[in-house]
């Protein structure tokens, strides 16, 4: 019998039977499952977690999950220790390739293996870093930045989740492979009947995520439409003084009784969510992918967002959905004011969104897409000669090392 194909995952992964938080969990636990149950093909995620002291591994057929606690200040020691940390853990497992995800320090231990290496970029950090509110989360934004700045253009491979990422990091050397976020299957199966004005956001609540002005939006289209409303779901523990300013403003439009803030869903109460809603709002100012939209169009729910990052890609303006420019509150709510004036249209429009995510982010496409990826990364391989000549490249080039 042949030796399978060993894949190693670094990068955030739920708790055990914990809920899913963020999209990027959502993604590699999707990947990793789907990758476990093809023939051929054993998986080990490897994680780091904040809240344990003893590192721990369980078994799910073909899939090991590997825990270990995360070091303190990774930032400001450039992650050195985390990556040592989880540079051990591979040697034990003895991977034939390494897929790190995100841009930090799961990349950065990825890339600086002595395995083939393939990075999937979650989230552009230099776009990012000016949405964030407070002192201290803005450093430490900004110190992400200069990691990411530092550290993708060593990357020989990268996976480009959205022609977004091509057109954010236009210095990048990587060879890119173009492959789209999966979605859970349940989604497909998330049939009802939807309500009459009711419009969905799933998202944290957040100054990234635009919630101040969709409450504003909405706002202006209540007395248009008395029986609509709007729910927002996703945690709002993070930006404290944020989600308090969006609860102020929703007493001071006296919309307490139609604006319903969830927090964080599991699963069972997400798919109500999206079977419930007319249509799904994202009022993002930055994104790349968002697994939320595909969550939404699996659901077999149109989609209204902002022309940033890569939504664009994800939804054709007046077939699946709308797009509007970011900031242009008219735009969005007369976006709103077509989604619940026209109910049979939005669902029309939100049928078209179902079978476009049934052919684009079903995670066994996606799955067979990597496979197919790790073979051609392997058997064209010389990472670490590689990374030396790189890293000298860099230098006479005039890119930023620290």
């Amino acid at each position: 019998m042949s030796k399978p194909l060993r894949v190693a995952i670094l990068g955030l992964f739920p708790v055990q039977d914990g809920p899913v938080v963020g999209g990027v969990e959502a993604v590699t636990q999707l990947l990793a499952g789907a990758l476990s149950h093809m023939n051929g093909v054993e998986v080990h995620v490897v994680t780091l977690r904040n809240d344990i002291t003893v590192p721990t591994t369980r078994q799910i057929g073909r899939l090991f999950v590997h825990v270990a606690p995360q070091p303190r200040f990774g930032r400001l020691t450039w992650h050195g220790l985390a990556m040592h940390r989880l540079h051990a853990l591979l040697s034990t497992i003895q991977p034939d390739i390494v897929h790190g995800h995100g841009s930090d320090l799961y990349a950065a231990a990825a890339i600086r293996s002595r395995w083939p290496h393939v990075v999937t970029i979650h989230g552009v950090m230099f776009a990012e870093a000016h949405t964030v509110w407070g002192r201290k989360k803005r450093v430490a934004r900004e110190i992400d930045r200069w990691f990411e700045r530092w550290l993708l253009p060593q990357a020989r491979n990268v996976v480009a989740i959205s022609p977004y990422v091509t057109q954010a990091y236009p210095w990048l050397r990587a060879r890119l492979f173009a492959i789209e976020n999966p979605v859970d299957p349940c989604f497909f199966a998330a049939d009802g009947e939807a309500e009459p004005g009711a419009l969905l956001t799933v998202a944290r609540v957040i100054p990234r995520k635009g919630i101040l002005p969709l409450i504003d939006a909405f706002a202006g289209i209540a007395s248009d439409f008395p029986a609509a409303h709007l729910r927002i779901a996703g945690e709002m523990d993070a930006f404290p003084n944020y989600a308090q300013a969006c609860r102020t403003r929703v007493q001071q439009l006296g919309l307490a009784g139609r604006i319903h803030f969830l927090g964080a869903l599991d699963r069972s109460a997400l798919l109500g969510a999206y079977r419930q809603a007319t249509v799904f709002v994202l009022n993002s100012q930055q994104e790349t992918a968002p697994v939320v939209i595909t969550e939404a169009m699996a659901s077999g729910r149109a989609v209204i967002a902002n022309d940033v990052g890569g939504h664009r890609y994800m939804i054709e303006h007046g077939r699946t959905g709308w797009i509007v420019p970011w900031g242009d509150q008219t735009a969005l709510r007369r976006a709103m004011t077509q989604a619940l004036a026209n109910q049979a249209e939005t669902l029309r429009r939100g049928a078209a969104a179902r079978q476009e995510a049934a052919k684009r982010f079903h995670p066994d496409i996606v799955a067979a897409k990597h496979l197919t990826m790790y073979r051609e990364i392997i058997a064209g391989q010389g990472n670490r000669a590689w990374r030396v000549e790189n890293e000298k490249r860099s230098v006479e080039n005039g890119d930023f090392v620290p």
